[in-house]
């Protein structure tokens, strides 16, 4: 009876979810899909670049003529930035004209983005932001390192800035990981080589600061790894 009552509210919830989908109307002034390099919107063009973003930035405007969900990052009246999620492929879009800042005043941290099954670890609280600077700030003396798995035993971290909601690769902040019980960071330009089944080799300093390594832990900056 139990496994009767699991079955039947999956249903409705998958039901729910298809009647909620299938109502989702097509974007008006929208040409072009998540397949294309350009799309346009409402008259102007938007060039295809991969971009990071956290989830709770994108804001649903619509659906393509394929079906594909459309977002604006932040503004969704004159968007910069938009995002078509599709069922095998997504599609990053600028405004003609526009870019990802890459300098600046940092106003978010986005942890692992674009690695993890969803982009929902954002630092954004000053005192958050204050901490990634202690950090990234953090001077001793480089060692190499081993690490079986770069995604369970730690995070890389990107920048964004003037509140862009937006970051790139270039926007790299650097790589914090658990290893047998010791805190390690490592820097931009510092060696962070990928191996077969995930293993890496990476060049990073010991983090021995107590106060420090308290104030990482309490943030989404650990997310996902194991300890």
């Amino acid at each position: 009876m139990k496994k009767r009552c699991i079955l039947s509210i999956m249903a409705i919830l998958s039901l729910f979810c298809f009647i909620s989908c299938s109502k989702l109307p097509e974007l008006p002034g929208l040409t072009g899909n998540e397949n294309a390099w350009k799309i346009t919107y409402n008259g102007v063009a938007y060039t295809g670049k991969d971009f990071f973003c956290a989830d709770e930035d994108k804001q649903l405007l619509g659906r393509a003529d394929n079906g594909a969900r459309v977002y604006a990052i932040g503004n969704t009246d004159d968007p910069i930035y938009m995002v078509i999620e599709g069922n095998d492929n997504t599609g990053c879009y600028i405004k003609e004209g526009y870019s990802v800042p890459t300098s600046g005043t940092v106003t978010k941290v986005l942890v692992d983005p674009a690695v993890r099954s969803k982009n929902t670890c954002v630092l954004a609280a000053q005192e958050e932001l204050d901490m990634v600077s202690e950090l990234t700030g953090y001077r001793g003396e480089t060692q190499e390192f081993s690490i079986d798995n770069v995604y369970i035993q730690g995070n890389r971290f990107y920048y964004v800035y003037d509140g862009s909601n937006v970051a790139t690769t270039e926007n790299y902040g650097g790589y914090i990981a658990y290893i047998n019980g010791t805190w390690i960071y490592a820097a931009p330009g510092n060696k962070l080589e990928q191996k077969e089944n995930n293993a890496a080799i990476v060049e990073a300093v010991i983090l021995d600061d107590a106060a420090l390594i308290n104030k990482i832990c309490q943030t989404n900056l650990v997310a996902f790894i194991e300890r």
